[in-house]
């Protein structure tokens, strides 16, 4: 894992958006999966840097994880991000909800971006870190921590949650994470140590291939 220390969130626009133009440039099938919350804004950022690619066929793009619901229900995370003005024409979207069941709505979420990734020849997640050491929607102790599932639709105490599990996150080239708040800090304390994936889910990103780190606290473990 890759530390890098950051006073606002523009490298991380400017990182990821590099990225994704130099793998369509390169003639490649990408898939960017991003996720909802403070990573919100940067994946705005991000599409309005890439919009006018005369690649976008070659991109699809989906999330991470979302708040189950009806498709549009005000705290979806593909939701917040169009009403943040999020578009690519061009680009293949893949929106989780879809009015099934949360059982349903996971198997087709896995088989969509399970599907999508064996095809891409590069691959790229944009995440966040929660202060409990949550990453994507797999919460500490919960039915995704340990799951060999693609997907999992799961009832929490704040939303009924759909995640992509680690069984996706290892299939992907890389992993990006924005975390800032003086919360987190003693999330990357814990990072640096050998701590069990049901307690800090963060734990799983060490066994990922690429992983950038993008943070207020540290600059190296």
């Amino acid at each position: 894992m890759l530390f890098l220390k950051i006073d606002s969130s523009a490298p991380v626009m400017t990182y990821l958006s590099g990225e994704i133009k130099a793998a369509l440039a390169a003639g490649k099938k990408v898939v960017w999966l991003t996720a909802g919350g403070s990573s919100v804004a940067i994946a705005v950022e991000v599409a309005n840097e890439i919009r006018e690619n005369p690649h976008l066929a070659n991109l699809t793009v989906s999330l991470t994880d979302e708040r189950y619901g009806r498709p549009g229900h005000k705290d979806s995370n593909w939701q917040q991000l169009e009403d943040k003005g999020f578009a690519l024409d061009g680009a293949k979207l893949l929106p989780v909800l879809s009015g099934d069941s949360l059982e349903v709505t996971a198997q087709k979420y896995a088989d969509t971006v399970s599907r999508a990734i064996e095809n891409a020849d590069y691959s790229v997640a944009l995440a966040g870190l929660g202060p409990d050491g949550h990453i994507l929607g797999i919460k500490p102790v919960s039915p995704a921590v340990n799951t060999k599932d693609l997907a999992v639709g799961y009832k929490w105490d704040d939303y009924e949650r759909v995640t992509l599990t680690f069984e996706i996150l290892k299939r992907l080239d890389e992993v990006i994470v924005y975390a800032i708040g003086r919360e987190k800090w003693p999330q990357f304390d814990m990072l640096a140590k050998e701590v069990s994936t049901e307690k800090q889910p963060a734990q799983l990103l060490k066994k990922l291939k690429k992983v950038t780190i993008f943070n207020d606290y540290k600059e190296a473990i």
